[in-house]
């Protein structure tokens, strides 16, 4: 398979792109995949949208989707030239600014635009060490060639039950740790409880929690398409006030419940919870604006 996916990846782009055509023909109209997911997924999420607008944008999404898993491959051989041609960074400022000030960073993102391709760049725009924090796929050869392909300029990908013992090396440089934090949680008693695209919504933990047990200072990372396998991308550090927060009774109520689940202070969890919701404001407005660029198709509200 590792392979396959080389020789695919020595492709031009134009003939990766008709390839996606077909590949969206079959994952949208033969085999429908997830068709029930995203349908009711964006319905949930757009309740002011008419069916018509609702259909293109699931159609829209799927061209994404198939996108997406084309750029992937290409991911295996594309060059710095390249994917600095097609992806550029908006905001230059940032990382500099957090350089001079020598201080570690969680980078907060979310499955939009190509979030590998995402992974791929941070360490071309960043000096700091940068790591990606991901999930290990159960095929032990796929997942080898996958952290391969995502290494390949510099960033280190780290297993997920890892994360703390690798962040708490001594390492000759300042670090940013990369989160994608709009997964469903696999404990939903240790998980924040957000209004996010009209729903309760259950958000992981660990970008709250860890960002501030280790005094990371915290940044949002946004990317959109702008054009067939072209990119924008920015960061923006966050300000995490609670104090802008009208806290509700329920709010107060999961603040204690998150300070005894995690074992941290009451002060702690007012400010992860805070993060939190800032974070999730930041990623639905950025949905808002581009709808189809999310990945509508993962089980982001599973039963509990």
């Amino acid at each position: 398979m590792k392979w396959l996916m080389m020789g695919m990846s020595k492709f031009p782009f134009p003939v990766l792109h008709v390839l996606s055509d077909g590949l969206c023909f079959l994952l949208y109209r033969v085999f429908r995949y997830r068709r029930n997911v995203v349908r009711e997924n964006l319905i949930s999420a757009f309740p002011e949208k008419s069916h018509s607008e609702i259909l293109e944008i699931e159609k829209d999404f799927y061209r994404n989707f198939s996108d997406i898993l084309m750029e992937t491959i290409k991911n295996f051989s594309i060059t710095e030239k390249e994917l600095r041609d097609r992806c550029h960074f908006m905001t230059p400022e940032v990382p500099k600014e957090l350089w001079d000030r020598q201080v570690n960073v969680a980078g907060i993102s979310s499955h939009l635009g190509n979030w590998e391709i995402l992974a791929l760049s941070l360490s071309l725009e960043f000096k700091q060490q940068c790591f990606g924090v991901y999930k290990p796929l159960s095929n032990a050869k796929m997942n080898v060639a996958v952290v391969e392909s995502r290494e390949r300029f510099g960033i280190k990908m780290v297993p997920i039950k890892k994360v703390r013992e690798v962040i708490d090396q001594k390492w000759d440089r300042p670090y940013v740790l990369g989160l994608l934090s709009d997964q469903a949680p696999h404990d939903y008693s240790k998980a924040f409880e957000v209004q996010f695209l009209n729903r309760k919504t259950y958000v992981v933990p660990g970008p709250g929690i860890i960002t501030l047990e280790r005094g990371l200072t915290p940044i949002w990372g946004w990317m959109r398409r702008v054009g067939r396998s072209r990119f924008e991308w920015g960061v923006e550090i966050l300000d995490v006030d609670p104090s802008r927060f009208q806290w509700t009774l329920e709010d107060r109520a999961q603040i204690e419940r998150i300070s005894k689940v995690n074992g941290i202070s009451l002060e702690r969890s007012e400010q992860a919870l805070a993060l939190i919701k800032i974070y999730s404001e930041k990623l639905e407005a950025q949905i808002k604006m581009a709808p189809q660029d999310w990945l509508w198709s993962h089980r982001r509200w599973k039963s509990r």
